[in-house]
């Protein structure tokens, strides 16, 4: 993996004054962060998109999958706070110089994000109508229905995402915020391109949706992981 960006300056120059100019500027960090940025939004927008495009399905649809979805946005957040800070102490490493303890800070942190979601995946699958019933109450039956098939479906999409939340924090970590930008925008072209033809196409619904969740949540861990192991290669 690269120690840094092109754009990162190893050693700060001195300026007249004696005073050590700052490595980054407000450009290079404006640069960072906005990338960034983009990518968070584009991560929840993809279970708005499935909230958007099942409206045509009525009115339970979209209450199970607005429902889910405020769930997902947390396990979202709780698996990029988990990245970001097992990405910190690979930064630390990076920042050292020591390559072989950063790599093996890497590969414990992928490793761990995709055991933790596991387990959270298998918790939400097999407990999937009490933890629905704990968390929202009482709702309609057709609306329980619909939740339970959503939320089936995305929890097995954890693992990739907490996958993909791993390997996007290591590449934050080396200043490479627009690689995951792109693939945070791949993977909402493949969700919305899924919901239409799973949704509209084959008359799947609800179900529909959670597939094309799941398969675009998949297509960017696996995007995301292999352009991670290249970069270490190099």
């Amino acid at each position: 993996m690269d120690t840094a960006d092109s754009t990162v300056k190893e050693t700060a120059p001195t300026g007249s004054g004696g005073n050590r100019a700052p490595l980054y500027t407000s450009k290079m960090i404006f640069a960072l962060i906005l990338p960034l940025i983009g990518e968070q939004f584009l991560n929840i927008l993809v279970g708005m998109a499935d909230t958007v495009m099942v409206s045509g399905v009525g009115e339970q649809a979209v209450s199970a999958v607005s429902l889910v979805d405020s769930l997902n946005i947390l396990l979202i957040t709780l698996f990029a706070a988990l990245a970001t800070g097992g990405a910190v102490i690979t930064s630390q490493y990076i920042g050292k110089g020591d390559r072989e303890a950063a790599g093996e800070s890497a590969k414990q942190l992928t490793w761990f994000s995709v055991i933790f979601s596991s387990c959270i995946a298998a918790l939400a699958i097999i407990f999937n109508a009490p933890l629905l019933r704990l968390i929202f109450g009482k709702v309609e039956p057709a609306v329980m229905a619909n939740e339970r098939t959503y939320f089936y479906i995305t929890a097995a999409s954890f693992p990739f995402l907490a996958l993909y939340n791993a390997d996007a924090a290591l590449f934050r970590s080396v200043n490479k915020t627009r690689i995951t930008l792109i693939i945070s925008f791949l993977v909402n072209l493949m969700n919305i391109g899924g919901n239409a033809l799973l949704i509209y196409g084959f008359k799947m619904g609800v179900a529909g949706a959670a597939f094309s969740t799941l398969a675009a949540r998949a297509m960017g861990a696996v995007v995301s992981y292999v352009l991670l192991l290249h970069a270490k290669e190099q």
